[in-house]
């Protein structure tokens, strides 16, 4: 974010970043483990590896206010 005069502010946390790729990285994998076990004919297994996919790529908001 930058102040009202156009100079840069403090750098962004990099924490922010690590959850966002380690969110990124986990729907990716359970995209993939879905269609392997499709693909081997697991069908019992989609569900919980779906489910545990979908919660953690869409149960994770983040939000940030920065008020001055």
């Amino acid at each position: 974010m930058t102040s009202i005069d156009g100079t840069p502010s403090t750098p962004p946390d990099p924490s922010s970043n690590r959850l966002a790729w380690a969110t990124i990285v986990t729907g990716l994998v359970s995209i993939v483990a879905v269609v392997i076990l499709a693909l081997t004919h697991n069908t019992e297994a989609i569900g919980p590896v779906s489910t545990i996919g979908l919660a953690v790529t869409s149960g994770v908001q983040i939000n940030s206010r920065n008020r001055r």
